[in-house]
């Protein structure tokens, strides 16, 4: 898809930022003895605050089991993970929030009902003028009482992104989050995703397949086999595509 972007980027001579996620050489594998695969291979990294970063690779590389491991979705065989200098357990995944390509909305629920669902799970206290407030910022105001099958594929990844808000999340993970999206509810989507980071000091790491997706981030992670395989910083589309393209040609490097 094609989308025309204008956005600040982050300014890398400012002081640096506290750390919102921190991974030290987490492996994750599938399978056993002869037949295991290894997903994660000892990944290390650190994202700040208040930051955007995108995660991509080839397929197989390891980028959906890494956010899956850092989300708390998945347990890791080895290594650490940090949420907001705070290991990540099952008690604590109110740190996190998710957003996912098919949007994962209840069909019986309403928008409204959706969007605070986790927090009834949680056994949290439902502020129903944040709840209209969150919906009414993301362009739903006037959808609160409709049901996801009166909504638009980005009505409805726009009611995800609503319900990982309300919850007021240190990170939020998105898997794919445009991929199932025309061009300008993709726009719509990223341009969310970074008001999230820009105005509400959230950190969000996303997977993607699209470079243009990409360029919306602050950074690039790319992975290979399982292990980083190097960085880039304010990236542009048509860099991130070729940096792709070589992924193969060069040897994995811790980031």
């Amino acid at each position: 898809m094609t989308m025309v972007r204008s956005r600040a980027r982050h300014d890398p001579h400012t002081e640096p930022a506290a750390e919102a996620l921190r991974l030290v050489k987490v492996t994750k594998s599938y399978g056993t003895a002869d037949s295991a695969v290894t997903a994660l291979d000892g990944v290390t990294l650190s994202l700040a605050r208040g930051t955007f970063t995108a995660v991509m690779g080839p397929s197989g590389s390891g980028k959906s089991t890494l956010l899956q491991c850092a989300a708390g979705l998945e347990r890791p065989d080895s290594g650490i993970v940090r949420v907001d200098g705070t290991e990540l357990t099952r008690f604590r995944r109110g740190r996190v929030g998710f957003v996912f390509q098919q949007y994962n909305l209840l069909e019986t629920l309403t928008v409204a009902q959706n969007t605070v669902l986790p927090l009834k799970l949680a056994g949290r206290r439902v502020d129903r003028r944040r709840v209209t407030e969150t919906l009414t910022a993301v362009g739903l105001g006037d959808r609160l009482g409709h049901r996801p099958d009166q909504l638009s594929g980005g009505q409805r990844q726009k009611a995800a992104i609503a319900r990982a808000l309300v919850a007021e999340p240190r990170v939020i993970f998105a898997d794919e989050p445009t991929g199932a999206l025309d061009t300008r509810s993709a726009r719509d989507v990223l341009a969310l995703l970074r008001e999230a980071v820009r105005t509400h000091g959230r950190t969000v790491v996303m997977v993607t397949h699209d470079p243009v997706a990409a360029s919306w981030a602050d950074s690039v992670l790319f992975l290979a086999d399982g292990r980083l395989a190097g960085r880039m910083d304010a990236p542009a589309a048509d860099a991130v595509a070729d940096r792709l393209a070589h992924l193969g040609d060069d040897a994995p490097v811790g980031v």
